[in-house]
């Protein structure tokens, strides 16, 4: 099986495609297989991703972006090199936790001389730990053969698709409105959407035995409890009093104020490269970490639209994740 791309055909697209200053000059395709909507500089790497070697004792971790993905990467880095909190400080998570298809998600001009992610996942020690936001039918193949851990984290698609905006705002300097964005996100046209294909097929998927479902609202309610039970499904234990250090460290002021987590130096060096001067001090990678705060930022209008979406999509499918 190959992977391959249909170009992106909507009226959205090219509006879009502006707002990006028309920096992905290749276009956008919707995948074959997956039917998500990528820049087409993808394809070169798709089928290094599906051919990708799995070893039975990596862990991925995959989501919709801006569904708590660093948030949880901290996590289970600690959970799986003995809490070392120093080198969590230290060392970028973008190093300590790989993220395979970063590099296919470039403009071109960008990704020249770029670090070739895959290969970086590929090189890792064992245990490896590697983040995805690809649905199940474009993540490498042996996944579903060899089975080694995965975990899954989902977030409200209001919450999601809004902080999603606000992060393409501060990497690509999109010159969108936030409701003009959510048009696109609900029409499917901006990258990795539909938002459902991935979230709906992890959740059909939930049960297997080595797959874990957390959401981003379990972690704002009781980090604790989750905490707790990613480190059972990794195999490790925590103490009481570790569990309070970890409580502390993954705290949204404490991931915000870290530089390993807070991706500024990365987020720099990306606005940098497509030739954007340093984000104002009110953008930042890590803005509000609430629940629900979408809808205060939405036009009315736009509210309504997302509701109507989210039970369009759910209905009929036995989902009762985070809306």
């Amino acid at each position: 099986m190959s992977v391959t791309g249909e170009p992106l055909k909507h009226p959205l697209a090219e509006r879009l495609s502006a707002g990006f200053d028309h920096r992905y000059r290749e276009g956008f395709v919707v995948t074959q297989p997956g039917g998500i909507v990528m820049p087409a500089e993808f394809l070169l790497d798709a089928q290094r991703i599906l051919d990708f070697p799995v070893k039975e004792d990596d862990v991925w971790l995959v989501t919709f972006p801006k569904s708590g993905t660093t948030w949880t990467q901290e996590l289970v880095w600690l959970l799986m090199n003995d809490l070392d909190f120093k080198t969590a400080k230290e060392i970028c998570i973008t190093e300590r936790f790989r993220y395979i298809e970063r590099m296919s998600t470039l403009p071109k001009a960008t990704r020249r001389g770029a670090p070739d992610t895959i290969q970086l996942a590929v090189d890792q020690p064992s245990p490896r730990l590697i983040k995805s936001h690809l649905p199940p039918a474009l993540l490498p193949r042996q996944l579903w053969t060899v089975k080694p851990k995965i975990i899954y984290v989902a977030r409200s698609p209001t919450d999601a698709a809004t902080s999603y905006y606000y992060f393409n705002r501060l990497v690509h300097g999109i010159s969108l409105s936030l409701d003009e964005f959510l048009e696109c996100f609900l029409a499917g046209v901006v990258q990795f959407t539909p938002y459902w294909t991935s979230v709906l097929e992890f959740w059909n998927l939930r049960n297997e035995p080595n797959i874990l479902w957390n959401t981003y609202e379990e972690m704002k309610q009781d980090l604790g409890a989750v905490i707790r039970k990613t480190a059972a499904f990794l195999g490790k234990s925590v103490t009481d009093e570790q569990l309070h250090q970890l409580e502390d460290h993954l705290s949204f002021t404490s991931m915000k104020a870290n530089r390993a987590t807070n991706c500024s130096d990365v987020l720099l060096s990306l606005r940098t490269s497509i030739g954007l001067p340093p984000p104002p001090s009110d953008q930042t990678f890590m803005r509000e970490g609430k629940v629900g705060q979408a809808k205060l930022h939405m036009s009315p209008e736009m509210n309504c639209r997302f509701d109507r979406w989210i039970q369009e999509n759910i209905r009929g499918t036995g989902y009762d994740g985070p809306v």
